[in-house]
């Protein structure tokens, strides 16, 4: 029976807010770190010249559109973990970690198989010649991260799907600050080890996986929190059935993180054949953009868990309300991170650089990141409240849809038919990422729509 008393209902609605913050803020900051992690890595690279620079910027590009993957297939962790701890089965959760444990396993060994073998991709885009061995070396030191990364990933997704996110945030301060000693020891060749340059960049940052996995794993074994899980407790063998489930709803998610962060590659790559100042200032404008975006991003992923608590509970209202409320909170925030963008523009650039030329250009495509930060957040949120009732088969579609069959699209044609240059691809973004939001936030609000007759 539903009671419709409309005090329980704001006492609901504030507590839904409460714990959206209380998840969310961690997230956000872990993924602010996580960020932060890779503008080191870009500013000590460029202590040893132009060159390892441009080598670490493209290997690390690589590197993210493959993780993309990697993040997308486990993402199905927080709302399955989240969905049986609402649904009071806790005891649940521990098999179903041994077997995404064997699931890591496979994916860390195929992606270090790929990342060693990227060689014809340098010349398919045509990278200098110059640049490409120092890229290869930095993805191959790199790569042995990639073994342990996905199980990172499966005791971070199953810590937030439990809600404890602040677990995720302290350990990704713990990377940060490994991350620079380590740099500085291997690239520079400090404390006796030799200068590995961009090689050792990427050993770093492998090391620093690494320390965080079996950090992660310890949380999983010793705290009370997560105890009584026995992930570790004895040996399981592959269980086709759940593996295949988690692939069912994480690989389209892959697909559609690939599908977005494919869609902004493709765009930069676009504006690779522009002039040189028109190319920097759409690189600060989006790297501020993307910065930003740190923000909802977090937010979106508390949203799944909340959503996924609430279907594990099989409370329709509490499913809807999870999405719709976490949707509204991250559009509030876009709009007042739209107003921050639109005020302090020139503030923004003036951080990048001093150029004035670069300047007048970043100022106006910032105009475009201002104009598109709610559709951006809005589709982020939609797409986070799928995960959590996953329906994660739309959401590869839609994106798919939005970002290739439409947003690039328009910003080939604006940019080259119409002259619009820079300003033609940001058009192109807004419109694709209009598009995603309409999508997703449009799916959610239909599929939990509640039947009152």
């Amino acid at each position: 029976m539903i009671i419709n008393d409309s005090s329980m209902q704001e006492q609901s609605i504030k507590h839904h807010i409460k714990q959206t913050i209380k998840l969310s803020t961690p997230l956000v900051i872990s993924q602010i770190t996580v960020m932060l992690i890779g503008v080191v890595d870009t500013v000590m690279s460029g202590r040893l010249g132009t060159i390892p620079l441009a080598a670490v910027s493209i290997g690390g590009a690589i590197w993210a559109i493959g993780i993309m993957f990697v993040f997308g297939i486990l993402m199905a962790t927080p709302p399955m973990v989240s969905e049986l701890d609402g649904a009071g089965k806790r005891k649940e959760v521990g098999p179903l970690v041994r077997q995404l444990l064997w699931l890591a396993l496979f994916i860390g060994i195929i992606f270090f198989i790929v990342l060693r073998n990227l060689t014809p991709l340098f010349k398919l885009f045509g990278t200098r010649q110059e640049v490409i061995p120092d890229a290869i070396n930095y993805l191959y030191a790199i790569s042995w991260g990639i073994l342990v990364f996905p199980f990172f990933l499966v005791f971070r997704y199953v810590a937030d799907g439990l809600s404890h996110t602040r677990i995720t945030m302290y350990i990704s301060f713990l990377g940060l600050f490994l991350n620079i000693p380590f740099n500085y020891i291997l690239m520079f060749g400090k404390f006796g080890f030799p200068a590995l340059g961009v090689q050792g960049c990427g050993y770093a940052s492998a090391l620093v996986i690494l320390i965080q996995t079996v950090a992660f794993g310890l949380v999983m074994l010793k705290h009370r929190w997560f105890r009584d899980l026995e992930v570790f407790s004895h040996f399981e063998k592959v269980d086709k059935q759940v593996i295949f489930k988690v692939l069912s709803i994480g690989v389209p998610i892959g697909i559609a993180l690939f599908a977005e962060g494919g869609f902004f590659s493709a765009v930069t790559m676009i504006a690779s054949s522009l002039s040189p100042d028109v190319i920097a200032a759409h690189q600060i404008s989006l790297n501020f953009a993307s910065f930003m975006f740190m923000i909802p991003l977090g937010m979106s992923m508390a949203i799944t868990v909340r959503v996924g608590n609430a279907v594990g509970r099989k409370s329709a209202i509490e499913t809807r309300r999870a999405g719709m409320i976490g949707i509204g909170m991250i559009f509030i925030v876009q709009i007042i991170t739209a107003m921050t963008i639109f005020l302090f523009k020139g503030s923004i650039v003036e951080l990048y650089t001093g150029a004035e030329s670069v300047q007048v250009v970043a100022v106006q495509l910032l105009l475009f990141a201002a104009a598109f930060q709610i559709s951006d957040g809005v589709q982020v949120a939609g797409a986070g409240a799928l995960r959590g009732i996953q329906d994660t088969t739309f959401l590869m579609y839609a994106t798919t849809i939005a970002y290739w069959g439409f947003g690039l699209a328009c910003s080939w044609w604006f940019c080259f038919e119409q002259n619009m240059g820079a300003e033609g691809l940001w058009l192109g973004l807004i419109l694709g990422l209009t598009v995603a939001a309409i999508l997703n936030f449009g799916r959610f609000y239909f599929k939990t729509k509640i039947d009152e007759s």
